[in-house]
């Protein structure tokens, strides 16, 4: 059973392709209101307006990792590495929300939007017939980003894969398992430049995004960098 479900601006609609599972649980089984928090690395180089010294416009570099939107959110120096509140993906079960957050380890709480789906599509795959839910799924998502402290605005538009509870049918990290279909798309695992002695090996998925992000640079400047690239890595549920 593959099912194709999008949701704008809090209306989901839902297109089923095929005959309902054997197992005879209805749609309105989706776990509702339920959400996981996945922690997610993000690394790409932006590209922003620049002059050289006769004011001449030039491109200007600015790596844009994780870190640095958590840092952002917060109001803190891009570059900022912290311990305890790193970048993380949060969905609900249904696969109709999700947000790119701030996550307090300490607290176990999220203490910051960094950005807000807009529109959310998915097409997924039941690989056992006699599974209650599918368990996996593809996924593109546009993005609002929210306006917090250095962090300005913009979009991102994100693609990319989740792995899906059978049994439930909410997002789920397991071990590993390669996709051949992750070359075509260029979605690939990123280390963790935040912490360099982790070793999770768990994966809720892998994708990538590209967008605008506005944003106030260390020297005080307001720029606006273009994402022609950000790598995805969604990685173990945060508690």
């Amino acid at each position: 059973m593959t099912k194709i479900r999008t949701m704008v601006s809090g209306k989901t609609g839902r297109v089923l392709l095929g005959a309902a599972a054997a197992t005879g649980v209805a749609i309105s089984a989706w776990a509702v209101g339920a959400s996981e928090t996945f922690r997610t690395l993000a690394y790409g180089v932006g590209i922003y307006q620049n002059h050289d010294g006769s004011s001449k416009p030039v491109y200007g570099n600015q790596p844009l990792a994780g870190h640095d939107l958590v840092a952002a959110a917060l109001g803190l120096p891009l570059g900022t590495k912290l311990t305890n509140q790193v970048l993380a993906l949060q969905v609900d079960c249904g696969s109709t929300t999700a947000s790119l957050v701030v996550f307090d380890k300490e607290s176990s709480n999220n203490i910051a939007t960094i950005a807000t789906s807009t529109s959310l599509s998915v097409v997924q795959q039941q690989d056992s017939d006699t599974a209650a839910f599918p368990n996996r799924e593809r996924f593109v998502a546009q993005f609002a980003v929210t306006p917090t402290n250095h962090l300005l605005g913009g979009f991102l538009t994100m693609a990319g894969r989740l792995q899906l509870d059978p049994a439930t049918g909410c997002p789920r990290a397991i071990r590993i398992e390669p996709d051949r279909l992750d070359r075509y798309f260029e979605d690939f695992e990123g280390r963790n430049d935040d912490d360099d002695k982790d070793h999770d090996v768990l994966r809720a998925g892998l994708g990538h995004a590209v967008g605008t992000v506005s944003l106030i640079f260390n020297d005080g400047t307001t720029n606006t960098v273009l994402l022609p690239f950000v790598a995805l890595s969604i990685r173990h549920e945060l508690e």
